[in-house]
């Protein structure tokens, strides 16, 4: 049996690798039953076909990781309004996909409404609004983040 590879995988669709995945497990049991019975087996075989379903699993995993990701950065775009400057920049910015996590307060970005108390209704209520906007605009430079460690070329995607 050759070595089939993750790259030959993520040209299939979801359900050809399904298929696949049932295929795989159906042989690896097979030959767990046959060795128990005391026939001859490979183990190499079963070896190959155990990394094969965890390389499955992974081009899966990775798919629905990719449209998960689609789903909460369309949803954080609209929640970025009225955000400080600097974090605004921070989710407009090209993300790097090996840059360090940022913490608003490093930055100096508000990310808490603590002491809002003493203020008037509305400056409180400006401030936990544009606190939001700041953590929004926070989570949508780390799901850009995230989505750009997922970029791949998968022809299966689009099928």
């Amino acid at each position: 049996m050759p070595i089939v590879k993750a790259v030959d995988l993520r040209e299939k669709t979801d359900q050809e690798l399904l298929d696949q995945f049932a295929l795989e497990r159906k042989r690896i049991f097979d030959a767990t039953v046959r060795g128990a019975s005391g026939e001859a087996i490979k183990p190499h075989e079963k070896r190959e076909g155990r990394r094969l379903l965890a390389r499955i699993k992974t081009v899966l995993r990775e798919r629905g990781l990719r449209v998960a990701l689609d789903k909460r950065i369309a949803g954080l775009q609209g929640q970025t309004a009225g955000a400080q400057t600097e974090a605004r920049k921070l989710a407009e910015a090209d993300p790097r996909p090996r840059r360090p996590r940022a913490k608003g307060q490093r930055l100096g970005i508000e990310t808490s409404a603590r002491g809002a108390a003493g203020l008037p209704k509305e400056k409180r209520v400006e401030l936990e609004r544009r606190v939001a906007a700041n953590r929004a605009a926070l989570n949508l430079a780390e799901a850009r983040r995230l989505r750009k460690g997922l970029e791949r070329a998968d022809a299966g995607q689009g099928k």
